[in-house]
């Protein structure tokens, strides 16, 4: 599951994927880079290597993937964009467009009237999203409760106080979760 944090600059608010995640990928690729010349100066055949050359394409996409939300105090503006490297698709909206920031709580799979799934689907999740003008809404992020830990509560307590905009949450975040063994 990815994580986003927050960094803050003088205008603005950046809410995106934490940096950790690019310099684990970035590790990864010198790491693999680094076998591929390696084995290719040895004289091995490069065939024989594709698996390495796949894996290594798919961490320089992961240093490249960028994902996040901007939070402008002085052009009144909340803008989002995900993408690869330059290739980004970009999104915006003036404070104006946004009704309110909400955060909502629901159990994954709950709303399917007349089925009944497993225990182990049914999560707990945290839903951050925009609601904007004419019935829309964005969706900033959405993850597990328990991998969330309050993070998402946080950050959606600090937007909202940054941006002065309307906000609301409709329950606080349930701090006695149950325990298993597997979270020790």
């Amino acid at each position: 599951m990815l994580h986003y944090t927050i960094y803050q600059s003088p205008s603005a608010l950046r809410y995106e994927l934490k940096r950790f995640y690019k310099i684990i990928f970035l590790i990864i690729a010198l790491f693999l880079g680094w076998g591929l010349l390696l084995y290719l100066s040895e004289g091995v055949s490069f065939f024989s290597m594709i698996h390495i050359v796949v894996l290594l394409f798919l961490s320089i996409v992961g240093i490249l993937y960028r994902d996040g939300w901007t939070f402008d105090s002085t052009t009144q503006t909340v803008s989002s964009w995900w993408g690869f490297g330059p290739w980004l698709k970009k999104e915006s909206f003036a404070y104006s467009e946004i009704i309110r920031l909400e955060l909502n709580h629901f159990i994954k799979g709950s709303a399917e009237a007349g089925t009944n799934l497993p225990k182990r689907r049914q999560k707990a999740m945290v839903l951050f999203e925009l609601t904007l003008t004419e019935e829309r809404t964005r969706t900033v992020q959405v993850i597990a409760e328990r991998t969330s830990s309050g993070r998402v509560e946080a950050a959606f307590n600090r937007i909202a106080h940054y941006t002065n905009l309307p906000a609301r949450i409709d329950r606080p975040r349930e701090v006695d979760l149950p325990l298993k063994m597997k979270d020790l």
